[in-house]
């Protein structure tokens, strides 16, 4: 099943400063959402199964 949200510059903008300024408060899941925004941006798909083969670190809340 594909989705399709409408692409805007800043949700592109947001995604990249995500992706190329990673800060330590960053979840991973937020990275890994940001990664796959800027793929699906250039037209590129996103394997599921390989994002399950290697699991995330579990997001942690940071006090």
């Amino acid at each position: 099943m594909r989705f399709h949200t409408p692409s805007t510059p800043q949700r592109q903008a947001d995604a990249l400063s995500v992706v190329s300024n990673p800060k330590p408060h960053h979840r991973p899941s937020l990275l890994l959402l940001a990664w796959a925004t800027l793929k699906a941006e250039r037209g590129q798909t996103v394997c599921q199964r390989r994002l399950q083969a290697k699991p995330l670190q579990a997001d942690q809340q940071v006090a």
